[in-house]
């Protein structure tokens, strides 16, 4: 039987060492795409929240006709506002982006007019309702506007209950509102900074 010699055997170590080498290689390689795949998907994600502000076509202080003036009644209804939103990927027809209270008031020379209310607390940003809820300023019941999260209440023209002891800053947020000669109701949308006295269009 023939022996190897010293030179072959070296060369048999080599091409050992050498798949082993690839495969190290290769695993390696497999782990930085994985890796690399993996980190994309949340870049991608905080990249398209950093731009969508100033990719989507702006609907911040857009008029909507919501109602005519004789449909509505001094107690307040709510309305949602839908658009088509577009960003600088697509287009989602028909979304909701926001919901507002919309009510008639009879001024004191006797004109009719509307009046309009972001349903956002400006809080904390839970959805106000309105409907039967103790007044705390005087323990009855009474048809007001609330927060379900922590507990402020609104009159109807939507000034705070008891403004010193309110966990918001402010009152209920007014939107413009417009009545046209046909009577058609039209409220300019609008969101508004959260938490601060201040009333600040976002």
């Amino acid at each position: 039987m023939s022996k190897s010699s010293p030179q072959e055997a070296k060369c048999c170590c080599a091409d050992v060492g050498d798949a082993q080498g690839r495969r190290s290689f290769c695993l390696s390689a497999l782990g930085l795409g994985m890796g690399a795949a993996a980190l994309a998907t949340p870049i991608y994600a905080g990249a398209r929240m950093a731009l969508y502000p100033w990719s989507q076509v702006g609907l911040a202080g857009k008029e909507y006709q919501l109602s005519t003036l004789d449909a509505l009644s001094e107690t307040p209804r709510q309305f949602v506002i839908t658009d088509n939103v577009t960003d600088a990927w697509s287009t989602e027809p028909n979304q909701t982006i926001g919901v507002v209270y919309l009510r008639k008031v009879v001024n004191e020379d006797g004109s009719v007019a509307a009046v309009a209310f972001q349903s956002v607390c400006p809080h904390a940003g839970c959805r106000v309702k309105f409907g039967s809820t103790k007044n705390p300023a005087t323990g009855e019941n009474e048809e007001l506007f609330f927060c379900p999260c922590h507990g402020d209440v609104f009159y109807l023209d939507g000034e705070r209950v008891l403004p010193e002891e309110s966990k918001s800053a402010r009152s209920m947020d007014s939107l413009e509102t417009r009545v046209d000669e046909s009577g058609r109701v039209f409220v300019k949308f609008q969101n508004f900074q959260l938490g601060t006295a201040e009333k600040k269009p976002v």
